[in-house]
């Protein structure tokens, strides 16, 4: 998994042959077909990867906390440390979500999700956090909804600057973060 994302992120998806992956591993590209049969199941199980990796690094640090304003700082901080120090993995999966089309008929965004994936990525839904800090009193009054997604967008947009720029400093973006958004729920 880490050559092809190394691969994909330095030459793009579509430069990016079994062949090469095959060779930056040092093994035979038989055997890279062998293990994934097709380029689709590669990039398939790339994507997993990905989110299996994302789910370690943010899961635990949500759920380790007991507030909802904890929860929703941790959930801001290690979504934008886990951009901030998976570089090559973005670059990768910027290459895959711009170029690669699935020949199987799904949408992108389906790759890699077993029901399993989709259970864990649901811990990782600010949603649930926002309405839990408005009905226990945490949180004032605001549009759970609204507020979700503009937290989404806010977090994934980091996604760009760190891309562009390598001394991008995510970790004060991430507590710049924290402040804004700790006005617009009225955590106390």
């Amino acid at each position: 998994m880490g050559a092809a994302i190394d691969v994909i992120a330095e030459v793009g998806f579509a430069q990016a042959s079994i062949r090469k992956i095959a060779d930056r591993v040092g093994i035979a590209m038989s055997a890279v077909l062998y293990h994934f049969g097709t380029k689709d199941n590669l990039v398939d199980a790339i994507v997993e990867h990905m989110y299996r990796t994302m789910i370690t690094h943010l899961a635990p640090a949500v759920l380790a906390e007991e507030t909802a304003a904890g929860k929703l700082h941790a959930y801001i901080r290690s979504s934008i440390d886990y951009f901030g120090t998976h570089r090559v993995a973005l670059k990768a999966l910027a290459s895959l979500g711009t170029t690669y089309v699935p020949t199987d008929g799904r949408r992108f965004e389906e790759l890699g999700l077993s029901p399993d994936i989709a259970e864990q990525l649901a811990v990782l839904d600010p949603t649930p956090i926002l309405t839990a800090g408005q009905r226990d009193g945490e949180f004032g009054d605001f549009p759970v909804q609204s507020t979700a997604t503009a937290l989404r967008g806010a977090v994934n947009g980091v996604v760009e600057k760190v891309l562009r720029e390598p001394g991008y400093d995510a970790g004060t973006y991430a507590e710049d973060l924290i402040q804004i958004f700790d006005r617009v729920v009225g955590a106390s």
